[in-house]
C-alpha cells in the first residue's frame, strides 16, 4: 500500500529506555533457531510486547539504526514517515496482539529520515500458546515497487493511447464514412485493403467484404474508372511516384456522368518500403460547372470592360452608313422629281404645242438644277461606303458572339480564326497605339482545346501587349504588336509579342502569381495572367512561356498538345 507524506530526521534518543534487559543466553539461542532469522534479510527479534531484543546487520544497512540505538525499543515506534498516515501500523498492532501471522507492505524513512518501501513479516513464537516473541523480517522493496509503479503507469499509459487510438479510429471511420470523396486502399499485391461508403456507392457494391482480398481482375469488369486505377497503380508501384488530380470521367451511381479527381499515392511501411497504395477520388463535377461559369462570367466581364471600344467600333461605321444614306436619299428625292417631270413632259406632248413647249421648258430647267454628274459619280461610292460600314458592323458584332460563345468543353477548335476573333474585339485597345500584325498559319487547322478559355488568354495577352507598347509610346509613333501561329508534329504554338518596356528578372518570375500586377490601381486585378496559366498548364497540359528584355518588349508563348490527354480521349 503506498504511504503519505515522508517524514525527516533520526531517532530521538531521549525516547530510548533508560534500562535495557538483556535475554539469557538459552532464550536468545532457542529463538535465533527460528528459521526467518537465517534468511538474507533484516532481522529484528523482539518480546511479547514488540520490543527489540536484538537485530541483524542486515538490519542496519536497511535502515541506519545501529544494535545500541534500537535494542529496547518498540520496533513499530521506529517506523517514521508515510506509514504513520495511513493506519497500517495499527492493523499490525492488532495482529501482533492476536498472536497472528502478518505480511504487510507499506512505505516508511531510515534514520536519516531517506523513504524506502519495506516488505515486513511479523511471525509469533509461541510457547504453550501464548505469545513469546514475535520475529520481524524486513526487505527493501523499494526497486521492485519502483518497477511495479512504472508498469503500472506503463500500463494506464498504454491502456490510455489504446483508448486514444480506438476513438481516433472510430472517428476515422466516421469521417471516411461521412465524406463525400472516395477512399480506398490496398496492399503490395493491388489487393484491396478497405474503403469508404462513398467508394462502395460508386462501385456499385453493398458491403466492403465483396472487395476485401481481391484485386480488380477478381471484379466484374467495369468503367473507365476500374481501367484507370488499373493503369495509375501500375504507374506508382513501377515509379514510386503519386499520381495526383488525375481527371477521368466515370459514370455515378445514379448514372449520371461525373468528373472526378484520382489520386494514387504509395503506401509505406516504417522502414521505406512500399507496402501498397491508397487511392482517393474528388467528385469535381459541380466545381467544373461552377469553372466554367466562371470562365464564361471572366470573358462577359472582359467584353463590358471592351464596351466602350466596342461601342465606337461600331459607332464609326454607323456615322458614315447615316451620313452616305441621307445624302443617297436626297439624290433618290431629286432623281425621283426629274423623273416624275420627265413623265408629265412626255405625257403632254401630244397635247397643245404652247402647252408641250412650257412642259420642256420646265423639264430643261429641272435638269438644269440636278447635278447628274454628280450624282452619278457619288451615288456608287456612297453606296459602297454603306456596305463596307455594315459589313464592318457585322464584323465586330460576330467577333462579339464568338468571343462570347462559352464553347462546349475540349473540342477541335480553328485556332486561327479564334486569334482573328480575338484580335477584332480588342481592337479598341491598340489600334491608338500599335499596329497589330497577324501571321497565321494557314496549315494550322483544327486543334482540340477549350476554346472559351484559349480565346479569354489571347484576349489578355493583346491587353497587356496593347498596354506595355502604351507605357513606352513616344512623339504618337506607334508601337508593334504581333500575333502569330505555328503547328508542328505534336503542338501547337501561339506567340503574343510587342515592343513595349518589357520586364526585368523580378518581375518576370512573379507575373503568373495570383494578384501580382505591375498597372495603377483600378487598371488591373493581377489576376490575367494567373488564369492563363492556369488554363494553359492545368487544363490544356500544355506551357506558357515568357521571354522579355527591359526597354525592348515581351514574347509569350503558348504551347498545345494535339493530341488530348490520355483520360479525355
Amino acid at each position: 500500500m503506498k504511504g503519505g507524506l515522508m517524514e525527516r530526521g533520526g531517532v530521538n534518543q531521549s525516547d530510548a529506555p533508560s534500562r535495557v534487559v538483556a535475554p539469557s543466553s538459552a532464550d536468545l539461542a532457542r529463538r535465533l533457531a527460528h528459521p526467518a532469522i537465517r534468511a538474507p534479510l533484516a532481522i529484528a527479534l523482539t518480546d511479547a510486547a514488540g520490543s527489540i531484543e536484538w537485530v541483524n546487520s542486515a538490519f542496519t544497512r536497511l535502515n541506519g539504526y545501529q544494535p545500541a540505538e534500537v535494542v529496547g525499543r518498540n520496533r513499530l515506534d521506529l517506523f517514521r514517515g508515510p506509514v504513520l498516515q495511513t493506519g497500517e501500523l495499527l492493523r499490525v498492532r492488532e495482529s501482533m496482539a492476536a498472536g497472528r501471522l502478518i505480511e504487510t507492505e507499506f512505505q516508511t524513512t531510515g534514520r536519516t529520515g531517506q523513504p524506502y518501501w519495506v516488505s515486513c513479516v511479523v511471525a509469533p513464537s509461541l510457547r504453550d500458546g501464548e505469545v513469546e516473541s514475535f520475529v520481524f523480517a524486513e526487505e527493501d522493496i523499494t526497486q521492485r515497487r519502483r518497477s511495479e509503479d512504472a508498469a503500472r503507469a506503463a500500463i494506464e499509459h498504454a491502456e490510455g493511447l489504446a483508448d486514444e487510438l480506438r476513438a481516433e479510429r472510430e472517428l476515422l471511420v466516421s469521417v471516411l464514412s461521412t465524406i463525400p470523396h472516395v477512399v480506398f486502399w490496398k496492399d503490395a499485391e493491388n489487393r484491396y485493403l478497405g474503403c469508404n461508403d462513398a467508394y462502395l456507392g460508386l462501385r456499385r457494391l453493398e458491403t466492403v467484404k465483396q472487395l476485401l482480398g481481391r484485386n480488380e481482375s477478381d471484379l466484374p469488369d467495369g468503367d473507365a474508372l476500374v481501367e484507370t486505377i488499373r493503369s495509375l497503380e501500375e504507374q506508382v508501384v513501377r515509379t514510386g511516384t503519386p499520381v495526383v488530380d488525375h481527371s477521368v470521367t466515370v459514370e455515378g451511381p445514379d448514372g449520371t456522368p461525373r468528373i472526378m479527381l484520382l489520386s494514387i499515392l504509395p503506401r509505406y511501411e516504417e522502414h521505406s518500403r512500399m507496402e501498397g497504395v491508397i487511392g482517393v477520388g474528388a467528385d469535381v463535377t459541380r466545381v467544373s460547372e461552377l469553372e466554367r461559369q466562371l470562365a464564361q462570367g471572366t470573358r462577359l466581364e472582359a467584353i463590358g470592360q471592351l464596351a466602350a471600344g466596342l461601342a465606337h467600333e461600331i459607332n464609326t461605321p454607323v456615322q458614315y452608313i447615316s451620313d452616305n444614306v441621307l445624302f443617297l436619299a436626297d439624290s433618290v428625292g431629286d432623281m425621283l422629281t426629274l423623273v416624275q417631270s420627265v413623265a408629265e413632259t412626255v405625257h403632254s406632248a401630244g397635247a397643245e404645242p404652247d402647252a408641250a413647249a412650257a412642259a420642256w421648258q420646265s423639264l430643261r430647267a429641272l435638269v438644269d438644277g440636278v447635278d447628274l454628274d454628280f450624282i452619278k459619280e457619288e451615288i456608287p461610292g456612297a453606296l459602297e461606303q454603306t456596305l463596307e460600314g455594315v459589313g464592318r458592323v457585322g464584323e465586330v458584332v460576330r467577333a462579339m458572339k464568338e468571343f462570347s460563345h462559352p464553347g462546349q468543353g475540349r473540342s477541335e477548335t480553328d485556332l486561327n480564326r479564334s486569334v482573328e476573333t480575338t484580335a477584332k474585339v480588342t481592337r479598341n485597345e491598340w489600334k491608338y497605339v500599335a499596329e497589330l500584325r497577324l501571321d497565321l498559319d494557314p496549315t494550322m487547322g483544327l486543334v482540340p482545346c477549350y476554346e472559351g478559355e484559349l480565346k479569354q488568354v489571347i484576349l489578355n495577352l493583346i491587353v497587356n501587349a496593347a498596354h506595355a507598347v502604351a507605357d513606352r509610346a513616344a512623339g504618337g509613333e506607334l508601337g508593334r504588336i504581333e500575333v502569330a501561329t505555328r503547328r508542328s508534329a505534336d503542338e501547337a504554338v501561339i506567340t503574343v509579342s510587342d515592343d513595349g518596356i518589357g520586364m526585368d528578372q523580378a518581375t518576370k518570375q512573379r507575373i503568373f502569381d495570383p494578384f501580382f500586377t505591375t498597372k495603377e490601381v483600378g487598371k488591373g486585378t493581377g489576376q490575367g495572367l494567373s488564369m492563363a496559366l492556369n488554363c494553359i498548364v492545368g487544363k490544356h497540359r500544355g506551357s506558357l512561356d515568357v521571354t522579355s528584355v527591359p526597354g525592348s518588349g515581351s514574347t509569350f508563348t503558348i504551347r498545345l498538345p494535339l493530341a488530348a490527354p490520355e483520360d479525355e480521349q
